[in-house]
């Protein structure tokens, strides 16, 4: 499992370099670690509308195990509400999961939201979600569910802090369904 964390942690470590990430994501649960890259697939891929996501979730507990990668991709913008600044976004998301000697796999749809109020703008709030069915599925995994939110707040325009809540669960191997990880999550969000 170490080794795995170890080269997954060095893999999204390379692949952001020349993307010149934007937003850098990381938060603490109560057994558990995330760290998310994003930005706009345009420094990636020139002319490309849409934004890109990376990251991983561990729980490194010698009990409950689990190591989740994923890649993603969403088209967002504004979402035309009139007394809120609110951004959406529509995409896929491939996912990795291993845990507790099963691993598999997912392609999941979903989408986000960030939500501010155009005369406080430094409190936001966000939230996600992402789905795959078993037919989108693979290896032990046979379903996938993760969503979240949050509440930010902007300490300065390009460092957030925040608390939220996290949800993933799965049907995997053996173990039927299980909720991965869940729980309230503290992070800081940085712009760059």
């Amino acid at each position: 499992m170490k080794r795995i964390i170890a080269s997954l942690g060095v893999l999204l470590g390379v692949a952001a370099l020349p993307a010149r990430a934007e937003i850098l994501d990381l938060n603490v649960g109560h057994n558990s670690v995330g760290l998310k890259l994003a930005g706009p697939v345009s420094h990636l891929i020139t002319d490309f509308r849409g934004q890109y996501d990376v990251g991983l979730v561990i729980k490194p507990k010698s009990s409950d195990d689990l190591l989740q990668a994923h890649v993603g991709y969403l088209i967002s913008g504004d979402a035309g509400a009139k007394f809120v600044d609110l951004a959406a976004g529509l995409g896929i998301r491939a996912i990795y999961v291993g845990r507790d000697g099963d691993s598999g796999g997912a392609v999941a749809i979903g989408g986000q939201f960030e939500a501010r109020l155009p005369d406080f703008n430094r409190l936001g709030l966000s939230g996600y979600g992402y789905y795959a069915p078993g037919a989108t599925s693979l290896g032990e995994v046979d379903k996938y569910l993760e969503y979240g939110g949050a509440v930010d707040y902007q300490v300065v325009r390009d460092a957030a802090v925040y608390v939220g809540y996290r949800n993933i669960r799965y049907n995997i191997g053996n173990a039927g369904d299980v909720t991965a990880d869940a729980g309230v999550r503290v992070g800081i969000r940085l712009s760059f």
